[in-house]
């Protein structure tokens, strides 16, 4: 089976993402690069995936590399199947690129279907917009009550559209 997934990235204003169909017996670490690959980032950082509710709360981190002793080895990138954390019923990931600049992405599904013949996955279906030289700024003192106005469209512009709900200060 085939996940056509759009990679969102969190910008200051433009529409940054990329359509990526991939195959759901790929691993998480086939994503992370593809995603690293299409975005121009050198490859080099630390990443993480994390699983998401419906409100986009972030969830169970699924780390590039196991750098915690308490957490089990094989709950990483490359033991974590696409099939086994994205679905219909749970369509959406988080992926944090680069932690000391924040890259912070929405990946969700589109649709699934079957793998074309003579295709090479995965692949980058479509580019929307060129990715920032720099991450947009991130304010980790926000107060709660302006956080709530920008949820319910009081407040300024909502740099991942509709898909917007987690709290800056529930980032790792």
């Amino acid at each position: 089976m085939l996940h056509k997934l759009r990679v969102f990235l969190e910008t200051d204003g433009d529409d940054v993402y990329r359509d990526i169909e991939i195959q759901d017996n790929a691993s998480l670490e086939d994503l992370h690069n593809t995603i690293v690959q299409s975005f121009d980032f050198i490859g080099d950082e630390m990443a993480s995936f994390y699983l998401t509710d419906e409100e986009l709360n972030q969830g169970l981190e699924i780390p590039l590399f196991n750098m915690d002793d308490t957490q089990p080895a094989n709950n990483m990138m490359s033991n974590t199947l696409i099939k086994d954390v994205i679905s219909e019923e749970n369509p959406n990931l988080l992926y944090i690129y680069d932690f000391l600049n924040m890259w912070r992405f929405l990946i969700s599904l589109m649709e699934t279907g079957e793998k074309a013949p003579g295709i090479e996955y995965p692949k980058v279906a479509h580019a929307q917009g060129i990715r920032p030289e720099d991450p947009p700024e991130i304010d980790f003192n926000s107060n709660k009550d302006d956080f709530d106005e920008f949820q319910n469209g009081n407040g300024t512009e909502n740099p991942f559209g509709e898909f917007y709900g987690y709290d800056d200060d529930e980032w790792n």
